[in-house]
């Protein structure tokens, strides 16, 4: 199998997977427990949060708590701040991108049926929430803007340093699922000014079932999980230690291998997008001459079923993505900055990770050629 979909989840750490185990047989008891049992686990658990706050860039006064995914952490985010601001001073107004991922745009809508206004920004030609797109849908009752860091199917880098500075001035918190560009950029976090970060785990070789989420210093938010006084009171239930364990050491192994994703796996996508492009007339890399992360492709074929073309590489053993799950579907995100209808519904997205292979590049570039050049023949004779 030539694995292509990691933005929606990539092969756990083996490092990581082995480092959960003895949490299981023999290190297995309550970390809130005082006794000696109970406090065998405190040195896995301050060695996984100091890697998570590494990862982030996060200050000692910050603070970071562990969740079960990404999708728990942006609820925690639209939960809290409508508990927190909504409720209490009237700004019910919550923003987020016309292309975001599922979590927020389902978040926002269950905070409308409680008589919240929900906004979604467009975004351009390039696929970027602008702050002039922004400002326009800026109301002084607006509480949130929400918006995914970078799009796991398309590979866009939203221009945050800019959003970041219009919400400040205009004391409207900023947060950023940061999912797809942990350990794939570089960035410097007094710089981006986000008050809360989220992501989720396996999109950075972590186990499901991990996540975490970053709260800005002096960003007071109520718990979304409700039980005790675990993670600071900001998360109750019994923390999860071989999970927060296993997604520390896939948060260090992370920020290890960026120059490698910046630089090697950039190359190996590049490659793949070339040696398609020679081979097959009239497709289209999406966003190529613009910043974007290193590790995603987005391809439009005409002329071919973006399902089609998906279900033919799966039984040839080539991965890819055409969004689902908790992404939109590839075709309403292209759309959304302006492609035509059927190119849009005609591309697929291709993720690849630090472990993925020159040798793999070339098989799957021989497979996805050979699946599309069958397809147009297909279509072309069942329309003639």
């Amino acid at each position: 199998m030539i694995y292509l979909d990691n933005s929606m989840a990539a092969r756990p750490s083996e490092r990581a997977v082995s480092a959960m185990m003895p949490f299981f047989t023999d290190h297995w008891a309550s970390p809130s427990s005082p006794h000696v049992m109970g406090q065998q686990t405190s040195g896995a658990i301050k060695d996984a949060y100091k890697s998570l706050y590494g990862l982030i860039g996060a200050n000692n006064e910050d603070a970071v708590i562990f969740t079960s995914c990404g999708a728990e952490s942006v609820n925690h985010v639209f939960h809290s701040v409508y508990t927190d601001i909504a409720l209490p001073r009237g700004k019910n107004h919550f923003i987020t991108g016309k292309t975001d991922e599922a979590p927020a745009l389902m978040a926002m809508h269950q905070l409308e049926e409680q008589g919240c206004i929900g906004k979604c920004v467009d975004v351009d030609g390039r696929g970027h929430v602008t702050a002039e797109l922004l400002g326009d849908v800026l109301s002084p009752r607006a509480a949130l803007v929400s918006l995914s860091w970078g799009d796991g199917l398309t590979g866009v880098v939203q221009p945050v340093e800019e959003i970041a500075a219009l919400c400040e001035d205009r004391g409207i918190l900023l947060h950023l699922d940061a999912t797809h560009v942990l350990g794939k950029l570089y960035f410097a976090p007094e710089e981006v000014k986000a008050d809360l970060i989220s992501f989720n785990g396996p999109q950075m070789h972590a186990p499901q079932g991990t996540g975490a989420l970053y709260i800005r210093h002096g960003l007071k938010i109520s718990p979304f999980i409700a039980g005790g006084m675990e993670q600071a009171g900001l998360r109750g239930g019994g923390v999860n230690v071989p999970g927060l364990t296993a997604l520390g050491i896939a948060a260090t192994e992370a920020l290890e291998a960026r120059d490698l994703m910046c630089t090697e796996t950039a190359r190996l996508r590049d490659r793949l997008e070339k040696s398609v492009a020679d081979r097959i007339e009239d497709m289209v890399v999406f966003y190529q001459n613009q910043h974007r992360l290193p590790h995603i492709s987005c391809m439009g074929f005409r002329g071919v079923a973006n399902e089609a073309l998906l279900y033919q590489l799966s039984r040839k053993g080539v991965m890819a993505s055409i969004g689902g799950g908790s992404f939109q579907q590839i075709g309403l995100v292209l759309m959304a900055s302006g492609v035509e209808e059927t190119l849009a519904h005609s591309s697929l997205s291709f993720s690849l990770s630090r472990e993925t292979t020159e040798s793999e590049i070339d098989k799957a570039v021989e497979i996805i050629v050979e699946a599309v050049k069958h397809l147009r023949k297909f279509s072309n004779a069942f329309i003639n």
